[in-house]
């Protein structure tokens, strides 16, 4: 398969994990950036007194900065390190270290109050590329634009979480030259049923209109003896990644698919640093 945005140069997809990471989320950019222009609007705009706080309010969300000595920031920060690997670009590994931690309440989400009648929560780790922030805060979840045998799109047209930071920071990092980044926890509910599956699913439209909760089963896992309790009833699977007994499963880490934008909402947003671990540089 082969598109062009241009007259001189084509692009081939070589298989379907280009065509998700390219096609799919190039589509995904298109709505962000169309997301991002109503929030930014017109810069150049010279009657308003405060830009910046102007561009906030109509994100149509609250956002604070979390206490470094509060629990939750604790609790987030043992999170990340204990569910994350050192994410490989080139020759060259990156560890992540948090820089901040805002506790965000977006009214495009259904609120931590609503979300804890429901059934089967979970503080999970989100993938979100630094292009879809601004939508995420602005419009909330939207679910994935199709469905592919790949890495968040197995599932159809769902909202994809992980219990792995490092799935997770695949998405955030941007450029070797563009360290800072976020992560994004929110709280899921899978529903009463949740269906457990190591392969990609026959049939998603079911699932999409059952709004079914489904777990997809990675090769590596987080060490269920680790996990905890947070806010009375909200599951939080942190623990040490460990290998799973499902070595042939198409995907690497846990993934957790919910088809319905009511049933998550974003909790916190973490700034992280990319950093170089081991790198070896040759002096001429």
């Amino acid at each position: 398969m082969v598109y062009s945005f241009s007259l001189y140069k084509a692009f081939t997809f070589r298989d379907l994990g280009d065509l998700a990471e390219h096609g799919a989320a190039a589509f995904e950019t298109v709505r962000d950036i169309t997301a991002a222009s109503y929030v930014i609007g017109d810069m150049s705009d010279g009657i308003v007194d405060d830009p910046l706080f102007d561009r906030y309010k109509k994100l149509g969300c609250s956002i604070s900065t979390l206490d470094r000595d509060s629990s939750d920031y604790k609790m987030i920060v043992n999170y990340l390190e204990r569910t994350y690997e050192p994410y490989k670009v080139g020759e060259i590994n990156y560890g992540v270290s948090v820089e901040n931690i805002y506790e965000v309440e977006p009214s495009a989400c259904p609120s931590l109050e609503e979300i804890k009648k429901l059934p089967n929560k979970m503080l999970l780790w989100c993938g979100s590329r630094s292009s879809n922030l601004l939508r995420h805060l602005h419009k909330g979840f939207l679910p994935a634009v199709c469905s592919l045998p790949a890495p968040g799109y197995m599932f159809g047209r769902a909202i994809v979480c992980f219990d792995a930071a490092a799935e997770a920071a695949r998405y955030g990092f941007t450029a070797v030259d563009r360290p800072d980044s976020f992560l994004v926890l929110a709280v899921a509910s899978l529903g009463e049923q949740i269906l457990e599956t190591s392969s990609p699913p026959e049939d998603t439209e079911s699932l999409e209109e059952k709004k079914s909760g489904v777990k997809g089963l990675g090769r590596k896992k987080t060490d269920e003896s680790e996990h905890f309790v947070w806010k009375d009833d909200i599951k939080v699977p942190c623990g040490r990644l460990i290998p799973s007994e499902h070595k042939d499963s198409l995907l690497e880490y846990n993934e957790y698919a919910v088809y319905d934008p009511q049933q998550v909402t974003i909790r916190f947003l973490v700034g992280v640093k990319y950093e170089e671990q081991d790198a070896q540089y040759v002096q001429e």
